[in-house]
C-alpha cells in the first residue's frame, strides 16, 4: 500500500507542478497581489465602517446619539459605501486570479498550520465573494432568497469577513512588509508566491 500511495504522491506533484508551470504569467505575481490586496482592505474597511454606521443609525443602542447634519450624510455614506462595494467585486476576482494556481500545489498542505491558513483563506474567500454579490442584489432590490433577512445576514457576515481579513492580515505581514517599499528588487518581483 505504501508504495502505491508513493506512486500516486509522486504523479500528483507531477501533474500540479506542471500545471502550476502553465498557468504561469508575468502578472501572477507576489507585489502585484500584495497591491491588491491593500486595495481591497482599504475597500472592505470603507464598506465595514459606513455599514456600520447605517447599521447603527437603523438600531441605535440607547447611549447613541447621531449628528443631524449635514443632512445628507447618510446618503453620502450610503452612496460610498454602495460604489466602494461594486469597485471592491472586480478587484476581489483580480486577486483570485493572481492567486488561484496556488489552489493546484500538491500537497495541498504539509503541516497543520497550512491547512488552518487554507481553511481561513476558504472563509475569508466565500464570506467576501458572498458579502459583495448580496451586497449587488440588494441595490437591485433583488432577493432571491427567502429563508433570511438581507440585513441581519449583511451585517453578520461583514463581522466575519473584517475578521478573516484581520486574520489573512497577520498571517501574510511578513509578504505584505517585503513588498510594501518601492526598493524592492526588479528582479523579485517576478517571484510566484509559495
Amino acid at each position: 500500500m505504501s508504495l502505491l500511495t508513493d506512486l500516486l504522491g509522486a504523479a500528483g506533484a507531477r501533474q500540479a507542478s506542471s500545471l502550476q508551470a502553465r498557468l504561469a504569467t508575468p502578472a501572477r505575481t507576489v507585489r502585484v497581489t500584495v497591491v491588491l490586496g491593500r486595495l481591497l482592505a482599504v475597500g472592505f474597511s470603507v464598506c465595514f465602517l459606513t455599514g456600520l454606521y447605517s447599521h447603527f443609525l437603523q438600531n441605535p443602542l440607547p447611549w447613541m446619539r447621531f449628528p443631524t447634519w449635514p443632512t445628507n450624510l447618510y446618503r453620502i455614506t450610503q452612496g460610498l459605501h454602495v460604489a466602494t462595494g461594486t469597485a471592491c467585486l472586480p478587484l476581489l476576482l483580480a486577486k483570485l486570479w493572481t492567486v488561484y494556481p496556488r489552489l493546484f500545489a500538491f500537497p495541498p498542505f504539509r503541516t497543520v498550520l497550512e491547512l488552518a491558513e487554507r481553511l481561513s483563506i476558504a472563509v475569508l474567500v466565500a464570506g467576501s465573494v458572498l458579502q459583495l454579490v448580496m451586497g449587488l442584489l440588494n441595490t437591485y432590490q433583488w432577493y432571491p432568497w427567502r429563508h433570511f433577512a438581507f440585513r441581519d445576514v449583511h451585517y453578520a457576515l461583514a463581522w466575519v469577513v473584517i475578521g478573516s481579513i484581520a486574520l489573512h492580515v497577520a498571517v501574510q505581514l511578513p509578504k505584505i512588509i517585503r513588498w510594501s517599499g518601492r526598493g524592492s528588487d526588479r528582479a523579485d518581483a517576478v517571484e510566484v508566491d509559495r
